[in-house]
């Protein structure tokens, strides 16, 4: 129980204060968002050592393989962030070019298929690395990781007005 409200904490600091700060501009400061994600992705790794009781080798061996994957994924999600935007765009505009739509379609599908490639990439250096205990740990605190991190904003939402969900 100790835990559960340590983790809480540390997600409502690391992940709520820039949360409140990009949303409160509106869209939000791209940075404040990119920060956001770093921090989200840096207390996921701090959580998974734990969870998973990782040795000192495979700590370091994960990290930066897991880091420098969740850097490149930021980096496509931005990308795919800015076309969505073109998109509704495009799609609200008077008279739509369908080349054009097909193009930002194109783009989204490619950055989509990039990120599930990373995903393997990251389940490939898992499975190398990790024990088939620790494997089955690794899936059960991944889902209980997102889902501990969703009800935390949603609470945040609900307390903070202001603070809405992305479309």
């Amino acid at each position: 129980m100790k835990s559960a409200r340590t983790f809480a904490a540390a997600a409502l600091l690391l992940v709520l204060g820039p949360l409140a700060m990009a949303q409160g501009s509106g869209q939000g400061d791209p940075q404040m968002r990119m920060r956001l994600r770093e921090n989200i992705s840096t207390l996921y790794l701090l959580r998974l050592t734990r969870a998973l009781e990782l040795s000192e080798d495979q700590t370091s061996r994960l990290f930066p393989v897991l880091t420098r994957i969740e850097r490149e994924k930021a980096e496509m999600q931005r990308r795919m962030n800015v076309d969505l935007l073109a998109l509704r765009e495009v799609l609200a505009g008077p008279g739509r070019d369908d080349g054009r739509l097909l193009e930002i379609v194109a783009r989204i599908r490619g950055e989509r298929r990039s990120i599930r490639e990373k995903d393997d990439e990251t389940e490939a250096v898992l499975e190398e690395v990790l024990s088939p205990v620790q494997k089955a740990k690794y899936l059960l605190f991944t889902v209980e990781f997102y889902r501990t991190l969703g009800h935390q904003l949603e609470r945040a939402r609900q307390l903070k007005p202001g603070l809405k969900r992305r479309p």
